[in-house]
């Protein structure tokens, strides 16, 4: 089949390859413009251009693909379907009659759960057991179109986000080749969402990277997990008379039995775990400002920490105050 393939995050790119792989015609690749990324602000391509331009694909970069001009360009190379992945822009409907198949959309979640820019890190903040893939019709409500596939999986005890991100990319690149196959041989089955168990995934900000230790365990575990690798959540590793020996971005964890003793929330315990409000977690993965990541025991020789002293977690300040 030909297709028109609009995708500028990493999400999209096993599917690109595997729609290579299968032999459809790839008439254009669709993205966002370069941005300026890193410390020294160099103009970068998106994941998706710079793998197109490495296996020589026609790549158009426009922040604006609803423009006339863009539009009749894209209507002469005569696309049969739009294969739509973490693109970043509105499709407006003008662009989906382009092809006669329309447009078509992998999302990371199973809708009609978690409709938004943040499936996957939403699913773990909700300490969702269970998550998954869908294919949906592209439509004027974002998200909201017919599902045609889906393949669930479980979200994992120690996952974070982006681990889940990678596995949810290549678990999705197969059931999009499986869905374009049923829509060449008229066999794909269309339901529509229900809209009682609508959930939204609004974006993340850098102003959720804090941490309550005071919750239960698995609610800790579940918001580091989930904030990771962005923005993070922010700890205070504190000495015994309250001063800060570092600062420490928390990446993984996972939630363990409290032992015989107690201790309050945010307490280092002997074993070198976290006191929750109900139960403790385990750090697998902190990252000191500066530093390489590493596990807590690592942490705990090379800064001297000792059990009874703690992380506190507290909420930035938005951007621009101090």
């Amino acid at each position: 089949m030909k297709i028109l393939f609009l995708g500028s995050g990493a999400f999209g790119l096993p599917t690109l390859k595997t729609l290579i792989q299968a032999g459809h015609d790839l008439a254009m690749v669709v993205t966002q413009p370069d941005k300026p990324a890193g410390r020294g602000r160099h103009s970068t391509s998106t994941p998706v251009a710079a793998y197109a331009a490495e296996v020589g694909l026609p790549v158009l970069k426009t922040a604006n693909l609803n423009g006339p001009e863009i539009i009749a360009g894209l209507q002469a190379l005569t696309p049969e379907i739009l294969v739509v992945i973490a693109f970043g822009q509105k499709i407006a409907d003008n662009v989906l009659r382009l092809a006669p198949h329309g447009g078509i959309n992998l999302h990371a979640s199973l809708l009609p759960a978690f409709r938004g820019a943040a499936p996957i890190q939403r699913a773990i903040l909700s300490g969702d057991h269970t998550t998954g893939v869908s294919v949906i019709r592209v439509t004027n409500i974002m998200d909201g179109g017919e599902v045609l596939g889906q393949i669930p999986t479980p979200i994992g005890d120690s996952e974070t986000a982006g681990e889940l991100h990678d596995r949810l990319a290549e678990l999705g690149a197969p059931l999009m080749q499986r869905v374009i196959e049923q829509i060449e041989s008229e066999s794909v089955r269309a339901a529509i969402q229900d809209s009682s168990r609508v959930s939204q995934a609004p974006k993340l900000s850098k102003d959720m990277a804090h941490v309550d230790f005071s919750q239960s365990a698995r609610q800790v575990s579940c918001r580091i997990r989930g904030l990771s690798p962005w923005p993070g959540c922010l700890a205070d590793v504190l000495t015994s008379d309250g001063e800060i020996r570092t600062k420490v971005s928390l990446l993984n964890c996972r939630a363990v039995p409290m032992p015989d003793h107690s201790g309050k929330p945010g307490e280092i315990l002997p074993e070198l775990h976290i006191a929750c409000g109900t139960g403790a977690i385990e750090i697998l993965t902190l990252q000191p400002i500066g530093k390489r990541p590493m596990d807590m025991r690592s942490l705990a020789n090379g800064y001297g920490i000792k059990p009874g002293w703690r992380l506190l977690s507290h909420s930035p300040l938005p951007e621009g105050r101090s």
